[in-house]
C-alpha cells in the first residue's frame, strides 16, 4: 500500500528518482564486488554515474574493481575522485595507500595517503595497520615497531595481522627472539602464517625440533597453502637428519 504514496512523491518531484536508482546500482555493484564479480560491478558503478553525478560511492567501487583488474591508473584516479568528493572519508586514502604499497617507487606516496587516512580515523585499526606497513616499507624501523605494537595493544581485531607483520619484520632484521615472542600468540590462535614464520625462526636458531613442529602445524592448517610444499620438504629433511645413523644425528 505504501507504493502509491511513494510513486506520487516521485512524480511530484519530492524524490530524485535518478539519484535513488543510482544508489541502487552502487549497492548492487558493491554486492557484486563482495562476490568476486568485478566486471559486473564495474557496469553497475558506471551506470550509477551516468544516472547521477552525485553517486560518489561509485568512484570508490570503480577504484576497488580497477585495482582487482590491475588497472592501477584507473584505480588511483577513481580513489582520488572519491576523495575529492568526500574529503572526510578515510576509505579512499587508506585503500589507495594499500594499493601503492605494491609499488616500491610509490612507498612515499603510500605513506602520505596512509597518514591522511589515519588523521581522519586515528583509532581505526585498519588505518593504523596501513600506516605501520608504509613505515615498514620505507625502512622506518622504530616507527613501524611502535605502530604495530600499538595495534596489538589497542586494536584486538587486528592484533593477529599486526603480529604477523611485526614478526616478519623482526625476522627480516635478524631479531629472532623478538620475532618468536611476537609470533607465538598468533600461532596459538591458529594463524598458519605465524607457524610458517616461526619455522623459519627456529631453523635460523638451529632448533630443529620446534621447526619440525611448526612446519607440521602449518600443513595441518593449510594443507594446500602456498607454503605447504616447502613445509613438507623441511619436514622430510629434518626427519632424515634426525634418523639414527644419518649425518645430522
Amino acid at each position: 500500500m505504501a507504493v502509491f504514496p511513494l510513486i506520487f512523491i516521485c512524480l511530484s518531484g519530492g524524490i530524485d528518482v535518478d539519484s535513488l536508482t543510482a544508489a541502487l546500482h552502487v549497492e548492487t555493484g558493491m554486492a557484486y564486488l563482495s562476490q568476486g564479480l568485478s566486471e559486473k560491478a564495474l557496469t553497475e558503478f558506471n551506470t550509477a554515474l551516468e544516472l547521477s553525478d552525485t553517486a560518489y560511492e561509485a568512484y570508490l567501487g570503480i577504484g576497488r574493481a580497477s585495482a582487482i583488474h590491475g588497472s592501477w591508473d584507473m584505480a588511483e584516479a577513481s580513489f582520488l575522485e572519491f576523495l575529492a568528493c568526500k574529503p572526510f572519508d578515510h576509505r579512499p586514502a587508506r585503500e589507495l595507500a594499500e594499493m601503492l604499497l605494491g609499488f616500491p617507487g610509490r612507498f612515499q606516496d603510500a605513506l602520505m595517503y596512509a597518514d591522511m587516512a589515519l588523521a581522519l580515523a586515528p583509532l581505526d585499526g585498519q588505518c593504523r595497520l596501513t600506516a605501520a606497513d608504509a613505515r615498514a616499507a620505507l625502512g622506518r624501523t622504530e616507527e613501524a615497531l611502535s605502530a604495530y605494537t600499538l595495534i596489538i595493544n589497542e586494536n584486538p581485531e587486528f592484533a593477529s595481522a599486526a603480529r604477523l607483520r611485526l614478526g616478519g619484520y623482526l625476522f627480516e632484521y635478524g631479531r629472532l627472539a623478538d620475532a618468536r615472542e611476537v609470533l607465538l600468540p598468533a600461532a596459538l590462535s591458529g594463524e598458519a602464517e605465524a607457524h610458517r614464520l616461526l619455522c623459519l625462526v627456529y631453523l635460523d636458531q638451529h632448533d630443529h625440533l620446534r621447526a619440525r613442529d611448526s612446519a607440521g602445524r602449518y600443513i595441518f592448517l593449510e594443507p594446500n597453502g602456498v607454503w605447504a610444499d616447502s613445509a613438507r620438504t623441511i619436514l622430510e629433511e629434518l626427519s632424515f637428519e634426525s634418523a639414527p645413523g644419518n649425518p645430522g644425528d
